[in-house]
């Protein structure tokens, strides 16, 4: 049983086609929606390529058919424009990119050490550089994973009425923080080209869920380290490699499932 039904959240579902572009994912529906997602980006890996946001979205988008929760989303939610430049995004891109960036430095899993410029510079407007040279503070704030916490107030009022626009009871923002694929053995890997036989691939990803009545927000870290063998015996293909795009849908499919999966049993319960 989904610990949906215990929040009072309606298990009707937009209708979400998958293998298209991430802004095309998801249509604005009537009605009350559980999760609206403002943004699918990265603030600490700038390689990545938009054509991986988008599927990463598009696996997002069937994990959270699969779990019938009623979802929406920011036509604009991979924000190619404003992704390294503080000011390339407009209109409510820009100010879902706002509260993304809010959630990511006052929780837990933010590293200054390791992160995109645009970032950075955001948190030293909004945290302070005297936050970052308290470290027993923010080493102690770090070990409170599990802990709710809260936006800056003007993103609380901003967080709000963005739900509110899009009756939406939940914001989900998702910052693909790093990706790395590894040469496993580098002299047989090096004559495979684009093949994956010899590497490894690890990919870290935060997620944001903001309650919509008071920006309330719960923080969640998915993190998979896999391997193109263990891939390849998963999917019955042993003997064979695959391509890195290949393994990193594989990948990707594998942390959507995860972080659903996270959502009901923590996040959901965590902000009710």
């Amino acid at each position: 049983m989904l610990i949906l039904a215990g929040l009072g959240i309606g298990l009707c579902l937009l209708a979400l086609p998958r293998g298209t572009e991430a802004a095309g994912l998801f249509r604005q529906g009537g009605g009350t929606c559980d999760v609206f997602i403002g943004e699918v980006q990265s603030y600490g890996d700038d390689e990545l390529r938009k054509p991986y946001f988008d599927t990463f979205a598009d696996k997002l988008a069937g994990a959270l058919r699969t779990a019938q929760i009623q979802t929406a989303a920011n036509a604009d939610m991979t924000n190619e424009g404003g992704r390294h430049e503080a000011n390339g995004a407009t209109g409510e891109a820009a100010s879902l990119s706002e509260l993304h960036m809010d959630a990511i430095v006052h929780g837990h899993q933010y590293d200054r050490g390791n992160t995109a410029a645009k970032l950075a510079h955001y948190a030293d407007r909004v945290m302070g550089r005297a936050y970052f040279a308290d470290e027993e503070k923010v080493d102690a704030w770090h070990k409170q994973t599990q802990l709710p916490y809260r936006l800056s107030s003007d993103k609380q009022d901003l967080a709000v009425r963005l739900a509110a626009e899009h009756q939406a009871r939940f914001l989900l923002f998702v910052n693909i923080k790093d990706v790395d694929v590894r040469l496993k053995h580098g002299i047989f890997a090096s004559h495979t080209g684009r093949e994956t036989r010899g590497k490894k691939m690890t990919s870290t990803i935060d997620y944001y869920l903001v309650r919509g009545t008071d920006g309330k927000v719960y923080e969640g870290h998915i993190e998979d380290k896999k391997s193109a063998q263990l891939i390849n015996f998963g999917l019955g293909k042993t003997g064979k490699g695959m391509n890195v795009d290949t393994m990193l849908s594989e990948v990707f499919e594998q942390q959507a499932k995860e972080i659903v999966l996270d959502i009901q049993k923590n996040g959901f319960p965590a902000l009710r």
